[in-house]
């Protein structure tokens, strides 16, 4: 009995050393896998650089810089002819009767409010109607003096 004991132990030893030399082999393995990977890494990063050198002895910054400043030149051109589209069917598409609703919308909103209108026009001053017809005088005036200089010139240039 005492050497199927001794055998026992033995054995059990050996399985705790068998367990100890896997869980070597395990991280052994492990350690490989990490360095295959950063090898793998390595390469790939050295084949991104080059490609990327590649691409900055292929690119001119300047060119580019061109390039996006031309594209914004064309973009607000093309930003500006969609609006005056836009304005130009919108006034195309407008009639009478969209004025006629308009105005009966603000009524009806001034209405709702407790405005009235008609009171609060009449109530404006008056005076810019006067200064108005002041300044269409003033501007014949003008033209008339600026008419007068004008044909000086001309019998100037013509004699």
């Amino acid at each position: 009995m005492k050497i199927l004991a001794k055998s026992l132990i033995r054995l059990r030893g050996q399985i705790t050393k068998l367990h100890g030399s896997a869980a070597n082999l395990k991280g052994v393995s492990t350690n490989l896998t990490t360095a295959a990977a950063a090898t793998t890494v390595s390469h790939s990063m050295a084949t991104a650089t080059t490609a990327m050198g590649q691409l900055q002895k292929q690119m001119n910054p300047a060119k580019v810089n061109q390039t996006m400043q031309q594209f914004q030149k064309e973009n607000a051109r093309m930003e500006m002819t969609q609006e005056m589209m836009g304005d130009t069917l919108d006034s195309a598409m407008d009639d009478e009767t969209t004025e006629e609703e308009t105005g009966d919308l603000v009524n009806q909103v001034l209405d709702e409010i407790g405005v009235d209108l008609s009171a609060a026009l009449g109530a404006a001053p008056k005076r810019k109607a006067a200064t108005s017809q002041a300044v269409a005088h003033s501007s014949a005036a003008d033209e008339g003096e600026l008419g007068e200089d004008l044909a000086a010139r001309l019998a100037t240039l013509r004699s």
